[in-house]
C-alpha cells in the first residue's frame, strides 16, 4: 500500500503547543488556521514514530540530512471532540465537514472509505444521534450549556458503526451510544469552548511557594478526542523502490506533545490501511 490513514484516540489529556501565547492562555494548543480546530502537526507524531521504531540518523523511512523521507504524514485533524453531556457522561461529537474531509482525502489517497454515507448538514438546533442513544432524553440532548432536539437518524448510526469497528473493536456500543453529529457552525463553537485549561505553577525550592512570574495557563484537548491524519508514500521512494507498505506501523499506545512526565498526550494509535 502507497498510503494508510492513522487515528489517535487520546486516553489523557493531549497538549500539542503552538509555543506561544494566545490571549489569557499562556500555553494554546494548537489548532488549524481556516478553521480554528484542534490539530496535531504532522511533525510531533513523525518525530514520535521516528523514535519509537527506533531510527537512526539514515533511515531511509523518515529521510536524513541527505535525503528526504519516505514516509510523507499529514497533521492529525480532530474527528471527534468529547464533550460534557447533562445524559451519558460525555459525547463524541462531530459534524458533516469533519466527516466529508476524512472520507475526501482518503478517496484521494486510494484507501478505502471509512463509511458508506455520511450527513452534508445539520440544522443548528438538532443533533444526529444513534438509535438507543444514552445522550438523549425526552427528545432532547444537552452539551454544556447547549441543548439540542434530538434526530435519531440512521446515517448516525452507518457513521457511529464504521467507526467503532475500526476504533473500538471489543466494545464499540461504548462508542456508538454516545455519537453525536452536530452543525458545522456548532461544532466550531465547541472547538473553542469544549478544551481544557489548567493552571499549572512553580514552586520555590526552598519555601514551597510560588515563584514571581511562575503562573501560567496551559490548554489541551479532553481526553477520548479523536484525531485522524494520512502517512504516504514520497514520489522519490516509490521510484527507487524503498518504500513497499506500511507493514512496521502497527496499533499500540503513544506520547504525543508536552507533559509526558506528568502523563499528558498518551494516544492510542490505530493504523488503517
Amino acid at each position: 500500500m502507497s498510503a494508510a490513514i492513522i487515528y489517535l484516540h487520546a486516553i489523557t489529556p493531549v497538549h500539542s503547543g503552538t509555543g506561544q501565547a494566545a490571549a489569557v492562555i499562556d500555553l494554546p494548543i494548537a489548532r488549524e488556521k481556516a478553521t480554528g480546530w484542534p490539530v496535531i502537526p504532522a511533525s510531533s507524531l513523525k518525530g514520535v514514530l521516528r523514535a519509537l521504531l527506533g531510527s537512526g540518523e539514515d533511515d531511509a523511512r523518515f529521510g536524513s540530512k541527505d535525503q528526504a523521507g519516505a514516509w510523507c504524514f499529514g497533521d492529525q485533524r480532530i474527528l471527534c471532540l468529547p464533550v460534557r453531556s447533562f445524559f451519558g457522561t460525555f459525547a463524541y461529537v462531530t459534524c458533516p465537514l469533519a466527516l466529508a474531509r476524512l472520507c475526501r482525502d482518503a478517496e484521494a489517497l486510494g484507501a478505502e472509505r471509512p463509511f458508506t454515507q455520511a450527513p452534508s448538514s445539520v440544522d443548528e438546533q438538532r443533533i444526529l444521534v444513534t438509535r438507543g442513544s444514552a445522550l438523549a432524553r425526552n427528545g432532547k440532548v444537552y452539551l454544556e450549556d447547549l441543548d439540542f432536539d434530538a434526530a435519531e437518524e440512521e446515517v448516525a448510526g452507518v457513521v457511529a458503526g464504521a467507526l467503532a469497528d475500526i476504533l473500538f473493536g471489543d466494545s464499540p456500543d461504548r462508542f456508538t451510544e454516545r455519537f453525536a453529529i452536530v452543525a458545522d457552525s456548532v461544532f466550531d463553537y465547541l472547538s473553542e469552548t469544549a478544551t481544557e485549561i489548567t493552571a499549572r505553577v512553580r514552586l520555590k525550592e526552598d519555601t514551597k511557594t510560588v515563584e514571581s512570574g511562575g503562573l501560567w495557563y496551559e490548554e489541551a484537548v479532553p481526553a477520548e478526542a479523536i484525531f485522524w491524519g494520512a502517512v504516504v508514500a514520497a514520489d522519490h521512494a516509490k521510484r527507487n523502490g524503498a518504500v513497499a507498505g506500511f507493514e512496521e506501523l502497527k496499533d499500540g499506545l503513544v506520547q504525543i506533545g508536552g507533559d509526558a512526565s506528568t502523563g499528558r498526550g498518551l494516544c492510542r494509535m490505530v493504523v488503517q490501511r
